[in-house]
C-alpha cells in the first residue's frame, strides 16, 4: 500500500502528467522573462548612464530599447528645455508628448510646456488662420491640464472668448470675467455702430453724396475699414477741368471752365511739344462768340502761315498751327450743343466755354473749388444711378452711370476722370 506521501507526489502534475518535455519549456519560458527583465535592467542603467554623461539622445534611444517609453519622453523634455532656439524646443516637446503614454506625467508636463510655448511664439507676432487655430488647441490643452491662468491667456490671444470666459469662471477670477463680459459688450456695441456706419456710407455713395460719405469715412480713424473705403473714394473721384465721358451714346472728352488754355504745362489742354510754351493760347467767349488768343508764346500761333497778334473769332471753323508746327482744328461742336470743339495732337475736346449743358434734360457738368467735377439736375430732370434717386448735385466718380428715369438706359457715363497731364521739358 502506497504511503500519503507518495500519493502526494504521485499528484502533482509537474512531475507525473507533463513529462520532461513540459518541465523544460516551463523552465524556457521563465528564463526569456527573465532574459528580457534583465536586458530592461541593464539598458535603464547604460541609459541612466548615457544620460549622466550628457549623451541625451543616446539616453533616449537606449530607453526607448529598454522599453522605458516614458523616461525616454521626460529625457526628451531634458532636450527641449536646454535647446537655445525655441522652435527646437517646440519641436522636443512635441516629440515628448506623441511619445510618451497618455495620462502619464511625462506626457502631461510635455504638453503643458508645447502648450506655453505655442502661445509665446504666436504672441510676437500676427496671427494667421492656421496660428490662431495653434494657440486655441494650446489653449485646450492647458485647460485640461489644470493651467486655468495661462488657458485664459491663450483662449485671449486666439480670440475665443467663450474659451477664455470658460476657464476664468472655472479658476474662480470673477473681476477678470466680469471685465471681460463688459468688453466684449463694448466690442459688439462697436461693431454694430461701426456696420451702421458703412451702411450709411454706401447709401451716400450710391445717393451722390460723395462728399458726405467721405466725411463721414473719415470721422472714423480708428475704423480700418472705414478709412480703406475713404481712400477709395478719394481715388475714384473725377478731377477737372477735363472729363472723358459718354453722353447719349457719344463719346466726349469735355475740357471744362470759362475759359481753355493750350500749353506745354500748366494748361487745360497738355500738348507735349517742345514747340509749345507753357502757356500758348487761350480759348474763351465774349457774349455769343468764341474766340482764341495767343498768350505771348515763344513760336506763336499762325493762321495761314502768319501769327495772329490780337484775338481770332472763331465763326464756323478755322484751322490753326501752334508754334509753327503743331495742327489745330477749332469748330462748333456737334455733341454737346453751344460748345466748341478744339481737335489737337490726336484728341478732340468740347468745350463748354461756360455752362457745360449735357443735352439731357436741365444735366450740367461744374467743377467745385476743389477741383472735383460735380453733375447738377433738378426736380424737373431728375437723375437715377439703377433704382436709386440721386442727389440734385452728384460729386463724380470714375465708374458713374445715370439714366433718367429709375432702372432706365444709361445716358451718362464717366469713364476715367480727368487726363494725367503730359509734360515735356
Amino acid at each position: 500500500m502506497a504511503s500519503a506521501a507518495s500519493r502526494s507526489r504521485a499528484d502533482l502534475p509537474s512531475c507525473t502528467v507533463g513529462g520532461a518535455g513540459e518541465g523544460r519549456l516551463n523552465r524556457g519560458v521563465g528564463v526569456g522573462i527573465i532574459g528580457r527583465l534583465f536586458r530592461r535592467a541593464s539598458g535603464g542603467a547604460a541609459a541612466r548612464k548615457a544620460e549622466l554623461a550628457g549623451d541625451l539622445v543616446g539616453a533616449i534611444r537606449l530607453w526607448v530599447d529598454a522599453g522605458s517609453v516614458n523616461e525616454a519622453a521626460r529625457v526628451m523634455i531634458l532636450r527641449g528645455d536646454a535647446a537655445p532656439d525655441p522652435e527646437t524646443r517646440l519641436q522636443h516637446y512635441t516629440q515628448a508628448a506623441a511619445t510618451a503614454t497618455a495620462g502619464s506625467e511625462p506626457s502631461r508636463t510635455a504638453r503643458v510646456k508645447k502648450a506655453k510655448l505655442t502661445a509665446a511664439l504666436a504672441a510676437e507676432g500676427a496671427l494667421s488662420v492656421a496660428r490662431r487655430r495653434d494657440v486655441v488647441e494650446a489653449a485646450e490643452a492647458l485647460e485640461e491640464a489644470g493651467e486655468l491662468r495661462a488657458a485664459a491667456e491663450a483662449y485671449a490671444l486666439g480670440g475665443d472668448t467663450d474659451g477664455e470666459a470658460r476657464v476664468l469662471a472655472s479658476g474662480g477670477e470673477i473681476e477678470r470675467l466680469e471685465n471681460l463680459l463688459s468688453d466684449e459688450q463694448a466690442r459688439a456695441s462697436d461693431g454694430r455702430l461701426a456696420r451702421d456706419v458703412h451702411a450709411e456710407i454706401d447709401a451716400l455713395v450710391l445717393a451722390g453724396r460723395r462728399r458726405e460719405a467721405l466725411a463721414l469715412a473719415d470721422a472714423s480713424p480708428n475704423d480700418p475699414l472705414a478709412s480703406s473705403r475713404a481712400t477709395r473714394i478719394r481715388g475714384a473721384l473725377v478731377r477737372g477741368p477735363v472729363v472723358r465721358m459718354t453722353v447719349l451714346g457719344e463719346r466726349v472728352v469735355a475740357a471744362l471752365g470759362a475759359e481753355v488754355t493750350l500749353g506745354r504745362a500748366d494748361a487745360t489742354i497738355h500738348v507735349a511739344s517742345n514747340a509749345l510754351s507753357r502757356h500758348h493760347a487761350r480759348f474763351a467767349r465774349d457774349g455769343g462768340r468764341f474766340f482764341i488768343e495767343d498768350l505771348g508764346s515763344r513760336n506763336g500761333t499762325q493762321l495761314r502761315g502768319l501769327s495772329i497778334a490780337h484775338r481770332l473769332d472763331i465763326v464756323d471753323g478755322v484751322s490753326l498751327t501752334l508754334g509753327g508746327e503743331v495742327p489745330l482744328r477749332v469748330e462748333p461742336s456737334t455733341a454737346l450743343q453751344g460748345s466748341l470743339a478744339i481737335e489737337v495732337a490726336g484728341e478732340r475736346y468740347v468745350a463748354p466755354l461756360g455752362i457745360a449743358k449735357l443735352g439731357v434734360g436741365s444735366w450740367r457738368l461744374v467743377v467745385a473749388g476743389d477741383g472735383w467735377v460735380e453733375l447738377e439736375t433738378d426736380a424737373t430732370s431728375e437723375a437715377f444711378a439703377g433704382e436709386v434717386l440721386v442727389a440734385p448735385r452728384v460729386t463724380l466718380l470714375r465708374g458713374d452711370a445715370f439714366a433718367r428715369e429709375r432702372g432706365g438706359e444709361v445716358v451718362l457715363t464717366i469713364e476715367e476722370g480727368a487726363l494725367a497731364p503730359l509734360h515735356r521739358a
